[in-house]
């Protein structure tokens, strides 16, 4: 991890947390008031903050709802942040496998705390950069046991990381997975750029978590073997009902732009 990566601590109250801001605009009540006050300003430079943040939630939930219809059972998620407001465990069969993990050990060691009444579930400590180090835990191995076809999370991490820091974690992941494994990623997309994205790139160097944005292109280049599965890369809003479609509306006036979608090992 590189220093200027390193992440302030969920237990810092000192300084925003990128993990406690993302939590507030969820509306849940891990966070410090430094986090809601930074989460103030980048709301009144991007009015439909909330709505893009429930968004991506919104897209995991639909992402795993598929994917349990489609048979998989084991999870493997990555800045995975606190287990609050509707993560995967409370999307998934209770007898299902789900492995989050996070760059932070005091998320980690709270994040324990949340999910010790779930056997199936474990929160484990891994920079997103490095799943290697996730794979090789004793506890992971126990929880997946002989299970290579996994379904990986890689959601609203992806522009926190350096392309060859996507590029190596999405080739230790293919190397280990078994077929018919399948990942599921959104990311920014500025294949126009517009003020949304440039007001995220100020917000997030001036909490000192830089973040790089794509265009479509650039992330399906960095994904290495994993193949992209029909429909393709879609603006997160096409994953969802109807009915939540309705409430995107301000956030997409607004110009921003989410993309996801699935990849398989084949």
């Amino acid at each position: 991890m590189t220093e200027e990566r390193k992440p302030v601590s969920v237990a810092d109250a000192s300084q925003p947390n990128a993990g406690r801001i993302y939590d507030y605009l969820l509306g849940g009540n891990h966070n410090f008031e430094i986090d809601r006050a930074a989460a103030q300003g980048l709301l009144q430079a991007v009015p439909s903050m909330r709505q893009w943040v429930r968004l991506i939630r919104w897209f995991l939930n639909e992402a795993v709802h598929q994917l349990v219809t489609e048979g998989f059972t084991h999870f493997v998620d990555f800045a995975s942040g606190l287990p609050t407001v509707d993560h995967i465990h409370h999307v998934v069969p209770k007898t299902s496998v789900v492995i989050y993990s996070d760059i932070d050990p005091v998320t980690v060691s709270y994040a324990q705390d949340v999910i010790k009444d779930y056997p199936n579930v474990a929160f484990v400590a891994c920079d997103a950069s490095q799943p290697e180090k996730l794979l090789a835990l004793d506890e992971v191995k126990r929880l997946l046991g002989a299970q290579r076809k996994v379904a990986f999370g890689f959601n609203g991490i992806a522009w926190f990381l350096k392309d060859e820091e996507i590029v190596h974690t999405m080739k230790t992941l293919y190397d280990w997975a078994g077929p018919g494994s399948k990942l599921f990623l959104c990311d920014t997309n500025i294949d126009v750029v517009t003020e949304v994205s440039r007001q995220l790139d100020t917000f997030y160097a001036q909490v000192k978590q830089p973040i790089y944005q794509r265009t479509r292109k650039q992330l399906l280049e960095l994904l290495g073997g994993w193949k992209v599965c029909p429909p393709g890369l879609q603006a997160l809003e096409e994953w969802l009902p109807i009915e939540r479609k309705k409430i995107q509306e301000v956030a997409l006036r607004e110009g921003g732009n989410i993309i996801g979608g699935f990849f398989q090992k084949t």
